[in-house]
């Protein structure tokens, strides 16, 4: 245990988590975002407004329709006081990152620093933020598969907000950061980059995508003459018309296409849109100063969010906090989840069921408790008791409806206990990937499900989005491996290439 406290003190200096004496933590929550920082509440609120009209503006500039509150609709956003802390939460002190997200079913996180480098061709966390938070609206919002460059070249075209004193929102606006990859020569063909294939390609030239791809989207927006050929690009490779050839048909002449792009530069004067206030429905912001018990646990909750072997270790410090306000149920909640992370499951129980006594309806003790007892039963599953297993994880449905980690669980529960998922179970599933359709990993569950009930079709659609996805690594190439194989519906070959795919899934 010693070694455990030890470890989370040096993760609370690290981070520069204060304790209640040297700091104050408030939380700001809205409809679609909670965020943790150590600022003070008009900053903060000012701050969680904007995102609040950030989403609001994406929404209306992309036909986004809104979505029902819950848990997996809201992504919480951890401010921490600079790139050194953001960067010993990602696990990696020299990584070249200013910030970042991580779609989950049990609700989506991203951290971002307080300071960031000055000056306008620097690209700051809020820059991350808002591009990565693009690209949740944009899972959120369609199944078509979309080209890399499309996908980045519209989160660059949201990245560089500008808030407005009458509450408008500015959009469009040139990501400065991204000039020097257009001013280098060694960016990838106008044709290469439409193609879609990226597999032999420098870092320089992927680079370049999201500059490019930025560009184009401009172009393509706001040109009188163009507007429209986006759809048609899109509609083609929906149909199952390779890239290049949809770019033939929407986009016309390459060397036109690309004059004009380079001419586009040169001006240096772009067009971007404004949409008023009156255009938005910005849901209202509450501020409040975190409990003693949720100051003291800043540590634990980053650390729980960020997931993995920063999850790991926490226990030690909930346990503390737990045991120094034991009728608060917030504190019992978090250790339950500590505990779920640090493999203790039977004191995940006791810790969720204090929680429960006090506060019946704690959703966060909920799912941790039916998270422990599937944990539990795994280990014996001819002796368990399912329905008990279960219970918990059906009253956490019934507490956030809209929460996709009940379903998952719920799901999970029948292929643990080695018996074919019901159709209710199935179907929460299925209903899970439409509330968090950015985790990645919840929709490989639904498209191996699809598999095996020989629903090729409809396991193709649903993997579409990771198969297209921006982002690349040894999973990406499994996935689109897996996609080629489900054309084939042999269920075989579909299922070796789905186990591939899951490793390298679970890997990264």
């Amino acid at each position: 245990m010693k070694r455990v406290a030890y470890a989370a003190a040096i993760v609370a200096a690290v981070l520069g988590w204060a304790t209640p004496a040297s700091a104050d933590w408030y939380q700001a929550k809205s409809k679609h975002f909670t965020v943790y920082a150590d600022e003070s509440p008009a900053d903060l609120k000012k701050f969680a407004e904007q995102l609040e009209r950030f989403d609001a503006a994406v929404r209306v500039g992309r036909g986004v329709p809104d979505v029902k509150e819950g848990a997996s609709s809201r992504v919480t956003l951890f401010v921490l006081r600079d790139l050194a802390a953001v960067r010993e939460i990602y696990g990696d002190a020299n990584a070249p990152i200013g910030g970042f997200y991580l779609p989950k079913a049990s609700g989506s996180v991203a951290f971002v620093p307080q300071r960031s480098p000055e000056g306008k061709f620097n690209l700051s966390g809020q820059n991350i933020f808002f591009h990565e938070y693009t690209h949740h609206l944009m899972f959120e919002d369609t199944d078509r598969p979309l080209p890399q460059w499309v996908s980045e070249g519209f989160a660059e075209f949201f990245a560089s907000p500008k808030f407005n004193d009458d509450g408008s929102v500015t959009i469009g606006a040139p990501p400065l950061y991204r000039a020097q990859t257009l001013y280098d020569n060694f960016g990838l063909p106008l044709d290469k980059m439409l193609s879609g294939d990226y597999l032999y390609i420098t870092l320089p030239e992927f680079a370049s995508i999201y500059g490019r791809g930025w560009l184009l989207t401009d172009l393509l927006t706001f040109d009188p003459q163009r507007r429209g050929q986006m759809t048609t690009y899109l509609n083609e490779i929906q149909s199952g018309v390779p890239a290049l050839k949809a770019a033939q048909d929407a986009f016309g002449d390459f060397k036109q296409l690309d004059r004009e792009l380079n001419a586009l530069f040169k001006k240096d004067s772009f067009t971007v849109t404004t949409i008023p206030a009156d255009k938005l429905n910005v849901p209202p912001v509450s501020v409040q100063p975190l409990s003693p018990p949720l100051a003291e646990d800043i540590s634990v909750l980053a650390g729980l969010a960020r997931g993995g072997s920063k999850a790991r270790g926490t226990s030690g410090r909930a346990r503390s906090v737990a045991a120094k306000y034991p009728g608060d149920a917030d504190a019992q909640a978090i250790l339950a989840e500590a505990d779920v992370a640090d493999g203790n499951f039977e004191e995940a129980v006791r810790a969720a069921d204090r929680a429960l006594q006090i506060m019946p309806q704690s959703y966060d003790a909920l799912v941790a408790k039916g998270e422990a007892l599937l944990d539990i039963a795994k280990k014996n599953p001819a002796g368990a008791d399912w329905n008990a297993v279960r219970a918990p994880l059906v009253q956490a449905n019934k507490v956030d409806s809209e929460a996709a980690e009940p379903l998952l669980l719920f799901y999970q529960s029948y292929l643990a206990q080695g018996v074919h998922p019901t159709s209710n179970a199935i179907d929460g599933l299925a209903y899970a990937v439409v509330l968090a359709p950015q985790d990645s990993k919840l929709r490989m569950e639904l498209v191996k499900q699809l598999i095996d009930d020989s629903k090729f079709d409809d396991a193709r659609k649903a993997l579409a989005t990771i198969a297209f996805s921006p982002h690349q690594g040894k999973w990406h190439d499994a996935t689109l491996a897996l996609y080629d194989a489900l054309a084939s519906k042999n269920a075989t070959l579909a299922d070796q290439k789905w186990e591939a795919a899951k490793k390298y899934f679970d890997e990264d």
